[in-house]
């Protein structure tokens, strides 16, 4: 039974850093929704910051989808994902109001 709360403790904090990282896309996005153009320098900054967290958000999910697989029987366990497609694109349109604007 201890080493059942240890499991799903762990699963616990894996799905916590998955929600902390969907929170900082989240934010990114709000940022990008902005009307006015983002300076040049703040861009790239939000473009590396985006692509660290994505790749530390794709390798999490696949660990929680492999330690559910693993450690849980329910079979139904869904892992919803955030879109970051979505967001590529706006940071495009961001990318591509500057160019314009120059």
């Amino acid at each position: 039974m201890a080493s059942e709360n240890k499991i799903q403790e762990y699963q616990n904090i894996l799905e916590e850093e998955k929600l902390m990282i969907e929170t900082h896309f989240l934010n990114i996005e709000r940022i990008l929704r902005e009307p006015e153009i983002i300076e040049q320098e703040k861009l790239v900054a939000l473009m590396n910051n985006f692509n660290t967290l994505n790749i530390q958000y794709d390798q999490l999910c696949n660990d929680l989808i492999e330690f559910i697989k693993i450690f849980n029987d329910d079979d139904d366990k869904e892992i919803r994902l955030y879109k970051t497609d979505e967001l590529v694109d706006l940071l495009q349109a961001k990318i591509d109001q500057l160019e314009n604007s120059q």
